[in-house]
């Protein structure tokens, strides 16, 4: 099995015509760094997507596999660091885009268009983590609601208030 890294683009032309292409992607410390910047996360480790790729019909190429990885992202609430254990199935297609205007052009749902002939595996893996985890992210502790900023009432007239509920 081949390992490659977050920048890999794979050529199709270069895949086999029939069976399995099987590799990695294993993202190294600058790679996570990198993703954890573009994502705002707090930390993300041990990013690795196994997958197999295969030509399923006249440039159509399917990719499938799984996606681990250990993310912190800060609570919504409290901003404290929430642990998340990332595995993700990917589940991919990628279709030549015709260059020739004449051509009728059928789209095929959820498809992604090769990129110069090649698939984007690093680009893939990292749209994938962000699909992948929790888009709201809470803290065991979290209280369930808040209020953001001081105790009563701070508006233009709070005086007015103070003194109106006072002749009573």
């Amino acid at each position: 099995m081949q390992i490659f890294s977050l920048d890999t683009v794979i050529d199709v032309l270069t895949l086999p015509p029939s069976g399995p292409f099987v590799c990695a992607v294993q993202v190294d410390g600058a790679g996570c760094r990198e993703l954890a910047d573009r994502f705002g996360f707090l930390s993300l480790t041990d990013v690795t997507a196994d997958l197999k790729i295969r030509k399923s019909g006249p440039g159509i190429w399917d990719v499938k596999g799984r996606l681990t990885a250990h993310v912190g992202q800060a609570c919504i609430v409290t901003g404290s660091e929430v642990a998340e254990e990332v595995d993700f199935e990917i589940e991919e297609r990628y279709v030549r885009v015709s260059e020739n205007a004449e051509e009728v052009v059928v789209t095929l749902d959820d498809a992604e268009p090769l990129v110069n002939g090649g698939i984007d595996l690093g680009e893939m893996v990292a749209q994938s983590l962000a699909l992948a985890v929790n888009a709201w992210p809470r803290s065991d502790g979290a209280p369930d609601s808040f209020q953001a900023g001081e105790e009563g009432p701070t508006h233009p007239f709070a005086g007015l208030a103070a003194l109106k509920s006072s002749d009573k």
